[in-house]
């Protein structure tokens, strides 16, 4: 390594485009790449990355996957690989130079290294098997958060208070509140007995698909969202502090279980954030809403609130 490759025979720089051209030209840039290899990504690209640009790279994943998007491509428009001129010019050019003027060359012929540069760069990013994901350890995380909801559009899932402040007993009885109780383990008659709402529904609510068959919160804690909303329109999810690798690994079509997270209130146009701890894993379904980032949201949940974010590191997994 760091040291040119032999030319097979004197003299066949004389036509530096058909040798490199020919097997045995491919065969020294073959080697040559071997000797200065070129890495695209490596571990050490990483070491500041913020919680804030992790986030934009979470929510490009995310976009990708929703949207069948190949998710590498996802992540190179975000994380563009190192350039291949540093390496050339540090290390490659001038024992480049050396060669030619032994093999009586010019060491100023442009056209002669641009040729051989051209090629080196072909060989080294073949030879490179490295991808943007090798940017990331399992300690570079980002917030992502589950909401319940069948809608795509955060305003058409929201939750509203008829009174101009958040009250257990005063949520509008929508198909967007009985989706979201379904997702907690209750059902409507349960809320209305807990909380003494009386208001009659928008409309007539369909029969729900599916109901969480144990409560993943209290009633206690519903309350204490709904209370602590600071908003009379607001969102129901899941949220964790995940490791990058984890997310990068997700099949969003298939059950996703979060070891352990929080369930809050938000809302995503003014930028408020309050949780309680859910009471152990949770496993989410397709059908029980949709995955977003903090770099989905103009505020991000720590962005909100100055979370003490180690306490919110969980892992998630299919």
């Amino acid at each position: 390594m760091y040291t040119i490759p032999s030319l097979p025979a004197p003299g066949v720089l004389a036509d530096a485009d058909a040798f490199l051209a020919s097997p045995s030209g491919q065969g020294w840039l073959g080697q040559l790449a071997d000797n200065f290899p070129h890495t695209r990504y490596w571990r050490d690209r990483s070491d500041c990355w913020s919680l804030r640009r992790l986030n934009a790279l979470a929510a490009s994943i995310i976009d990708a996957r929703y949207d069948g998007h190949d998710v590498e491509e996802a992540m190179e428009a975000e994380y563009p690989p190192a350039e291949f001129w540093p390496p050339w010019h540090h290390e490659v050019a001038s024992e480049v130079r050396t060669l030619l003027r032994d093999a009586g060359g010019r060491v100023d012929d442009d056209e002669i290294l641009d040729t051989i540069r051209s090629g080196w760069e072909d060989m080294a990013a073949d030879r490179d098997d490295s991808c943007v994901g090798d940017l990331f350890a399992s300690y570079d995380r980002c917030e992502l958060l589950f909401r319940f909801s069948p809608h795509r559009w955060l305003d058409d899932s929201l939750l509203h208070a008829h009174r101009p402040w958040p009250e257990f007993a005063e949520l509008a009885v929508t198909d967007n509140l009985q989706f979201v109780l379904g997702n907690l383990g209750y059902t409507i008659s349960q809320y209305r007995k807990a909380s003494g709402n009386s208001h009659k529904a928008y409309r007539p609510l369909p029969r729900l698909a599916r109901r969480r068959p144990a409560p993943i919160v209290s009633w206690e804690q519903v309350e204490e969202l709904i209370d602590n909303a600071c908003s009379t329109s607001f969102l129901v999810c899941l949220y964790a502090i995940v490791p990058i690798p984890e997310l990068i690994d997700l099949d969003l079509t298939k059950p996703v279980t979060f070891e352990k997270c929080w369930v809050a209130s938000l809302d995503p146009i003014n930028g408020t954030f309050h949780d309680v701890p859910a009471n152990g894993p949770v496993t989410v379904m397709p059908a029980d809403g949709r995955f977003l980032a903090g770099g989905h949201l103009q505020w991000s949940p720590e962005n909100i609130c100055g979370l003490h974010t180690p306490h919110y590191h969980a892992s998630v997994r299919n």
